[in-house]
């Protein structure tokens, strides 16, 4: 048995995210890719890059619901692509202040939170990584109450190595369809 005091900080995140009860590897080794007989690439990825993954998807998510333009951009590569519902709505990290002033203006006084979860990883080879998430939006009034569903869907996410970091270097938004994209 793990002594107490032999927890990382690692296992401590993982422990609170419920990742150990789904067979997240706590381990830095990633295992080669899965294969199944589908032909598409299972993704193995070690616990630090899929939760650096994650909390790239996190910081997407405040900073898009929260006005910050330079912060949304930040989360892409500089010539990363935002394609929503089939349309490419900003290109290269210059693109994303006129997208989120016309999502303000959609919002008006209510408030938006884009919530993703059930993260599937594709395709990781250590630099680049395809993830599918669900999101759901939900919308409240100007007070914070009257809280209904405004959307729901998925994402695909093309996750690129960098010297900064995970960044997206491509985010797709579906509509849900109940058709599984993978």
């Amino acid at each position: 048995m793990t002594s107490p005091s032999s927890f990382t900080r690692r296992d401590l995140a993982l422990g609170a995210t419920g990742l150990p009860l789904i067979g997240l590897a706590a381990s830095a080794d990633a295992a080669a890719p899965a294969v199944p007989a589908g032909g598409r690439a299972r993704a193995s990825v070690p616990a630090e890059d899929r939760l650096d993954m994650i909390e790239l998807m996190a910081r997407y998510a405040w900073a898009y619901d929260t006005g910050m333009a330079d912060a949304l951009a930040a989360t892409f590569t500089p010539d990363g692509v935002l394609e929503v519902f089939g349309k490419t709505l900003a290109t290269g990290r210059t693109g994303f202040a006129a997208f989120l002033a016309t999502a303000a203006e959609m919002r008006g006084d209510s408030g938006w939170q884009h919530l993703s979860d059930h993260h599937v990883f594709r395709d990781y080879d250590g630099e680049r990584c395809r993830i599918y998430s669900y999101y759901l939006m939900p919308e409240s009034d100007a007070a914070g109450g009257n809280v209904h569903l405004r959307a729901m869907g998925y994402y695909v996410s093309h996750c690129v190595r960098t010297g900064a970091g995970w960044l997206f270097e491509k985010r797709e938004v579906a509509r849900w369809n109940g058709r599984q994209p993978f």
